[in-house]
């Protein structure tokens, strides 16, 4: 249970990391170096995180950070090109809580900020139509975050 969804971002800065791991994450790294195998250098060392390209997420709740952004197109992984609000919001999605993670109801788009949204929205008197209320799929993710 965890984290349900991989996606990428076509950039690599020390904040999206930090909201990374806010969320849960953890980086697959060894000190200040990726350990992701689209980093070896082919020389018996990997690239420092800082030159990664792009930030990568897989199922679980690890991260990694990669060089070659090429590689990872090929896998079954959601591009969010640069855009930072679409990855935070693909990367949010679980199967285990509603934290962090967006609800619509086809009009309304609200950001829970509690483990379930039915008790945010019922202690909050949050105004939504209960009937169409749920958590925003990934193409209304993509869809909403494209048209910001």
């Amino acid at each position: 249970m965890g984290f349900t969804t991989p996606c990428f971002i076509r950039k690599n800065t020390p904040e999206l990391r930090k909201k990374l791991e806010e969320l849960g994450y953890e980086i697959l790294n060894s000190g200040d170096t990726t350990l992701d195998a689209h980093n070896y250098d082919g020389k018996g060392s990997h690239k420092s995180i800082e030159e990664g390209k792009a930030i990568i997420t897989s199922y679980g709740n690890l991260y990694g950070v990669i060089y070659d952004v090429d590689t990872v197109t090929k896998k079954v992984r959601i591009d969010c090109g640069t855009n930072e609000e679409l990855f935070l919001a693909i990367a949010s999605l679980r199967n285990d809580t509603d934290k962090n993670q967006w609800f619509t109801d086809g009009d309304k788009w609200i950001l829970c900020p509690e483990i379930k949204f039915s008790t945010y929205w019922t202690y909050n008197d949050v105004d939504i139509n209960t009937d169409t209320i749920h958590k925003a799929t990934v193409n209304e993710l993509i869809e909403h975050f494209n048209k910001s």
